[in-house]
């Protein structure tokens, strides 16, 4: 069975088959080069070995100017896949396919400009929604801008015919509105979390005092905190992510990964009063805080079952828990 965006397939005869992109015909219809293997291992092995030595070689048919930018897209993906993490390819696959390949797919990349560009991320900004209901966020547009960079930056680097004057004004992300509660309103919380100190009462404590986003509560276990020191260290978050597996029925699917930037992994001081109630619940280090299982807590779950808590504290105010 084929691996979905990995252009690797059982063959009939048994053996295994990759292909990955070697350049492109007078026509724009791509090359392919295909390498066998026994296994699916030996293959994919093999076409991360060739993949490396591609990189390293300039495009040969630098005069062809049907080439299009969703041909180097494509190129561009298949050549990140093994460079970075899996939440991250599955985000640039998404917005290649889902929104890049419709409108851009098929335009020679010698006549994209930057005015096109500028155009096509204006109209994401306004009515770029699948559904139809209104414009996407400044923060996914932004995100767009940046892999159409990267793809650009790709094709000029492989002497594909890219416009060197090509530049993409940034739309500004707008924050939302910071809500944050009186002291009065967190004192209302407070006596309900201290009331049982459930599980999730002890997450949301955590989050309360430490900062930290639900993603980060629902991965911590037990061994992340230091109870001499009076610290927790984060290093990991729970994130849903876009299967790309052909052969699973899910459509997304839930994994641990470390924080995306190095400034999210971090050792955070606690109150020595957290740190005494904690103590009192102490589990093995292997076992989740929101769960005392091996097993963590879905962030939609934990968000869930924060809104009862705020209901039974007669509050609304949800914002500090992201």
């Amino acid at each position: 069975m084929g691996r979905h965006g990995e252009n690797i397939r059982k063959r009939k005869d048994g053996r295994w088959e990759a292909r990955i992109i070697q350049g492109y015909n007078a026509d724009g219809r791509a090359k392919y080069r295909y390498l066998y293997g026994k296994t699916y291992q030996e293959v994919k092995s093999k076409k991360a070995k060739a993949l490396v030595e591609q990189r390293t070689q300039p495009a040969s048919e630098t005069g062809n100017l049907k080439i299009t930018f969703g041909q180097i897209a494509d190129e561009w993906l298949q050549l990140r896949k093994s460079m970075v993490k899996e939440s991250t390819y599955a985000n640039y696959a998404n917005i290649i396919e889902r929104h890049l390949q419709p409108e851009l797919g098929k335009v020679y990349l010698s006549a994209v400009t930057s005015e096109m560009l500028e155009t096509f991320l204006n109209q994401k900004l306004q009515n770029g929604r699948l559904d139809g209901k209104g414009g996407l966020s400044t923060k996914t547009v932004a995100d767009m801008r940046s892999v159409i960079k990267l793809v650009l930056q790709y094709a000029r680097r492989r002497n594909y015919p890219c416009r060197a004057d090509i530049y993409i004004s940034c739309p500004g992300v707008k924050m939302p509105e910071i809500q944050i509660f009186t002291r009065q309103e967190q004192a209302r919380l407070e006596k309900v979390l201290f009331e049982t100190q459930a599980e999730i009462h002890l997450g949301i404590l955590i989050a309360l005092y430490g900062g930290l986003r639900i993603g980060e509560v629902c991965a911590l276990q037990w061994g992340d905190f230091d109870f001499e020191s009076s610290t927790v260290t984060v290093n990991k978050t729970v994130i849903r992510i876009r299967d790309m597996d052909s052969s699973s029925d899910r459509k997304t699917k839930l994994l641990i990964e470390r924080p995306k930037t190095q400034c999210s992994n971090r050792t955070i001081p606690l109150p020595d009063f957290i740190i005494s109630c904690f103590e009192k619940h102490r589990k093995n280090d292997e076992l989740y805080l929101l769960t005392g299982t091996e097993q963590f807590m879905e962030p939609r779950t934990c968000l869930e079952k924060y809104k009862r808590v705020l209901r039974a504290a007669e509050l609304t105010i949800s914002t500090f828990m992201h």
